[in-house]
């Protein structure tokens, strides 16, 4: 059997609890050996800047011109190549409403492209299907003819569909049966985000289930009003609630960014990017579920003027927030790209750099750019 070895000696790592100059990495077969300050063998790596865990995205519609609803080995393979080329390691794809039997073969397709992953591929690898829909509220620029509750028998088809694969879903907390749902879902081990729900109804109750997220912070939420207390306020508010955001500085506001991490802290802040095919391409028209965006000013939006994704990378992303934000720095990036993405979903062997863990790293080059690393 061949082993494959790699070493590699950075400027400076981020590991779990220190940032470390100087640092060595090695890995056999894609696993992290050792992260010490050892001397490097001969054949060792340079690399220029600072190590960090792999960057992980939990919400891909799709990137590089290509979508996750076409449910291809072709389009979803574009698709993590282009991840990867935006600076992450690993990504959810995302399924978002569509009809209900379309949508459990698209489920049962990328649950079947994901069996097939291994090691060896290239791109950024599948950590499983982020389901955005059908059991949200408020559509944003989702179809919501195909909206449906989310009964007992209808969960129990999509997670048979899913083969285990179903690593986050979003359900509207205002939906009919949302709390009873969050607990069916995370009793089959799935983690459950709130969002597309411009009301608070339920949302407690949706939490004292289990939902641990919620899907993009502000977006679709509704006002953020200071009597009547919507999703966004409800979260921030809660300290059991992770909040994934948007970080393109038009889903929100830098203003709101600053404001919603002096809350939430690197703990329970995580970034994404909410990519559809626009994602790693030039201005134009793209599909996403069938329905035509277009990228404009790498701005996504549907033929209503809605805002319909996002044209982001996590590279971007990651470097928008240390714009936006200037207290954070790599430490931060490695929180809220990395470790806590990997948190939420149950993600064991991602998240930080330490032994065991997958030999894939984003690397903050001395000059800004960020990339993944293999």
């Amino acid at each position: 059997m061949r082993v494959i070895t790699h070493e590699w000696i950075v400027d400076r790592a981020i590991l779990p609890h220190v940032v470390q100059a100087g640092t060595r990495v090695a890995s056999i077969d894609g696993r992290i050996v050792a992260v010490d300050q050892m001397p490097a063998g001969p054949e060792a790596k340079q690399l220029r800047g600072t190590l960090l865990p792999g960057f992980l995205d939990l919400q891909v519609n799709g990137a590089g011109g290509r979508s996750v609803d076409e449910a291809t080995p072709d389009a979803l393979q574009a698709v993590a190549e282009s991840v990867w080329n935006g600076g992450a390691t690993a990504f959810l794809p995302t399924l978002i409403t569509a009809p209900w039997s379309q949508l459990l073969e698209q489920v049962r397709a990328v649950a079947a492209w994901i069996d097939q992953w291994t090691a060896e591929a290239t791109g950024a690898e599948p950590l499983g299907i982020h389901l955005e829909g059908p059991f949200l509220a408020t559509p944003g620029a989702h179809p919501e003819e195909h909206f449906l509750d989310p009964t007992p028998e209808r969960l129990t088809k999509l997670l048979d569909a899913a083969r285990g694969h179903l690593r986050l879903i979003t359900i509207g907390n205002a939906r009919s049966g949302a709390p009873a749902a969050t607990k069916q879902l995370v009793e089959a081990g799935v983690t459950v985000a709130l969002g597309h729900c411009d009301r608070g109804d339920q949302f407690r109750e949706c939490v004292d289930a289990g939902a641990t997220a919620v899907t993009h912070l502000f977006n679709v939420m509704g006002p953020l009003h200071h009597r009547k207390l919507g999703p966004a306020a409800l979260a921030l508010d809660d300290e059991r609630v992770t909040c994934p955001m948007i970080v393109d500085g038009v889903h929100v506001a830098e203003a709101m960014v600053r404001n919603a991490f002096r809350i939430l802290g690197p703990d329970r802040t995580v970034l994404v990017t909410d990519a559809v095919s626009a994602a790693g391409m030039p201005d134009g028209t793209y599909s996403l579920s069938g329905l035509e965006v277009t990228a404009t000013d790498g701005v996504v939006r549907n033929a209503n003027g809605n805002l319909a994704g996002s044209a982001l990378t996590m590279a971007r992303a990651a470097q928008n927030f240390l714009s936006f934000v200037d207290t954070a720095g790599p430490w931060t990036l490695a929180k809220i790209a990395s470790t806590n993405p990997a948190r939420l979903i149950g993600a064991k062997r991602h998240g930080a750099l330490q032994r065991e863990h997958r030999a894939a790293f984003t690397l903050l080059e001395v000059d800004g750019t960020i990339r993944a690393v293999r």
